[in-house]
């Protein structure tokens, strides 16, 4: 009697043991299910963050090349006005002062350690001349008192940078800058014109005769070689 009573209890512990092994292995296994679940969830979020974040960087791409056009259109603009001006006989005595400059793929240069942006050449306008450039020191010097209207913009072809910045510096005044942040990784819907950074300036100065005007970027950054590079001032007062 004794030993049945020992062999029942060892088939209680078996049997116990047993639904312990056997809720063990269902527990692996809805742990196996919930992990593979986890990380296909996870997989589809990262895939929706990339598409998202390659949507915003499209529509930042879409922006900036919209308010390049609307700049270079209000330059044209702005010097088809003074043109019309000039040959209406509305502008007498050289009052109207302006200048207009362009980097070609002819005088295009690098940018060296300086920063100095360089090369820029100067467009005919039937107007008295607004400022003096000197090829040798890139320096722009002003011709008349008064208070203008100053424009810029450089395209920068850059992948190495997380940002590119554009300054135009005032001797002993103040300075107009251009700061734009960017990835250095392209996406598929943008892989051409990734590295194709344009930043633009623009604003009213008060500048005295001699002062003198320098166009900055970082040190030994790439410049476009084909890109809209120009540099203007109109003289409004």
């Amino acid at each position: 009697m004794h030993r049945g009573l020992q062999q029942r209890k060892m088939r209680k512990l078996r049997f116990v043991w047993a639904a312990m092994a056997a809720f063990a292995l269902l527990l692996a296994g809805c742990s196996a299910v919930f992990t593979v679940w986890t990380w296909r969830q996870t997989r589809d979020l990262s895939r929706s963050f990339s598409t998202l974040q390659e949507r915003v960087e499209q529509v930042n791409t879409q922006r900036k090349e919209i308010v390049q056009l609307i700049l270079e259109k209000r330059a044209i603009m702005e010097g088809s006005r003074m043109k019309r001006e000039v040959a209406a006989g509305k502008v007498k005595n050289g009052k109207k002062v302006a200048s207009h400059f362009e980097i070609t793929k002819s005088s295009f240069q690098s940018v060296g350690q300086s920063g100095l942006i360089r090369g820029w050449e100067e467009e005919a306008l039937n107007m008295t001349r607004a400022v003096m450039y000197n090829p040798e020191t890139g320096i722009f010097r002003v011709e008349r008192n008064g208070v203008y209207f100053l424009y810029c913009q450089v395209h920068f072809n850059e992948n190495k940078s997380p940002y590119v910045k554009l300054e135009v510096s005032v001797s002993k005044g103040p300075s107009l800058q251009c700061m734009e942040g960017h990835g250095t990784t392209p996406s598929s819907a943008v892989h051409n014109l990734h590295f194709l950074k344009p930043c633009q300036v623009s604003g009213l100065l008060r500048l005295n005769r001699g002062a003198e005007l320098q166009t900055l970027t970082s040190p030994n950054i790439d410049l476009r070689n084909n890109g809209k590079h120009y540099f203007g001032l109109f003289k409004i007062n």
